[in-house]
């Protein structure tokens, strides 16, 4: 039995993460600083994996780190749960540092489950000190302060999601009770989102009650460069030869997205094992990478109104600086330039699609692209790739 080198999911604390040395760096200095963040991203762009790097090398270095996901939440007291969990989580590394900091969460008590391996995995029950899910998320977010207190280095509170905290009901109370929680807090935060507009909106716009209150940065794209020679370097851990030319070809049809690149070499290595993979290896392992993602581009696909699914469909197939213009909206049989306008808010909301460096605005995700241009007979197929 094989190990496939290219994992789809969150880089483990032992697998090898490519690249991001420098933002991992300032990220750190940043924690042990107090400081609060925000780290903008695609989907599936690696944020996760980095925020648990940054989580281990945290603790690693002698702090106290937690990360809670908030993605779709469905409300503050879901909130709140999911925090309070991620808190007792953190805390389970040590007996000691549990008994002594745990009973700092008063909204909750933790609850202990034994698994099937023996093992015990905690969750959270609220006390009943608090009698309303806003209630319960703001103490639990003050008990982060009153942790952090209490340790040695600042508590390193990474939110995964965040920005799905504004679209619950009554969104403008919760984001304006967690800042007025926060800002004073030691702890250090680290925000994290996918859906950038959304997130970056709750940061820079005036009328938000976080405006301001975390530094902005975005997680760059691998070198190509980098992310190629780190391809050939997993092959080659798991007894496989890859050329340069191969790991070049997957990094370039990727447009170095971090998990488009993942999964059409996990199933390019799936294909080949250890034999060496060639030009017909790939295009068969590009082509089983997109349809693998079938179920989930159809529920993008079917989430959107007719008008975003029309714009969609022409940015895969035609990128543009200008999709209002009246010869792109004529080419691609869209309708009339508000709704191209409206459509183009939707899709940025969605961050299905975004601004190269030379303003084109293209699609986030490579892979989606292809699915694309890929699923009528009308639009073009899948271009062999010839490796140079």
């Amino acid at each position: 039995m094989y190990k496939n080198p290219f994992s789809k999911t969150v880089i483990g604390d032992d697998e090898p993460l490519c690249n991001q040395k420098e933002l991992l760096s300032a990220l750190l200095l940043e924690a042990y600083s107090g400081n609060n963040n925000v780290l903008l991203a695609p989907r599936r762009a690696g944020k996760t994996s980095l925020a648990m790097r940054l989580a281990r090398d945290y603790r690693a270095a002698g702090g106290l780190a937690t990360i809670a996901d908030l993605n779709s939440v469905p409300s503050a007291d879901a909130a709140a749960d999911r925090i309070a969990t991620a808190i007792y989580a953190a805390l389970s590394v040590s007996d000691k540092i549990f008994k002594m900091l745990s009973g700092l969460v008063t909204a909750f008590t933790p609850v202990f489950t034994m698994n099937p391996d023996s093992s015990f995995s905690v969750s959270a029950m609220p006390s009943g000190k608090a009698k309303t899910g806003l209630e319960r998320l703001v103490s639990v977010v003050d008990s982060l302060d009153k942790i952090s207190s209490h340790s040695k280095t600042p508590l390193l509170v990474i939110l995964d999601e965040f920005q799905d905290v504004a679209l619950l009901n009554g969104s403008d109370q919760i984001e304006a009770a967690l800042r007025s929680t926060i800002q004073h807090h030691k702890a250090s935060y680290l925000f994290i989102g996918s859906r950038r507009k959304l997130l970056r909106d709750m940061f820079e716009s005036p009328q938000r009650a976080f405006y301001r209150g975390a530094t902005m940065r975005e997680l760059p794209l691998i070198s190509p460069s980098e992310f190629s020679a780190h391809l050939i370097a997993l092959a080659n851990l798991s007894g496989s030869v890859w050329s340069p030319a191969i790991a070049d070809a997957i990094v370039d049809i990727a447009e170095s997205h971090t998990y488009s690149v993942t999964a059409i070499a996990h199933a390019l290595y799936e294909l080949t094992m250890l034999n060496s993979p060639t030009e017909l290896d790939l295009n068969k392992a590009i082509t089983t990478a997109v349809a693998r993602e079938s179920s989930l581009f159809t529920s993008i696909y079917s989430s959107l109104n007719p008008p975003a699914r029309n714009l969609i469909e022409a940015l895969a197939e035609e990128p543009t600086k200008h999709p209002m213009a009246n010869s792109y909206i004529a080419n691609h049989r869209l309708s009339s330039h508000a709704t191209v306008r409206k459509s183009l808010t939707a899709l940025a909301e969605g961050d299905h699609i975004t601004k190269s460096s030379d303003e084109t605005i293209v699609l986030t995700d490579p892979l989606f692209k292809r699915w694309l241009n890929t699923k009528w007979n009308s639009r073009q197929l899948i271009s062999n790739v010839t490796l140079t």
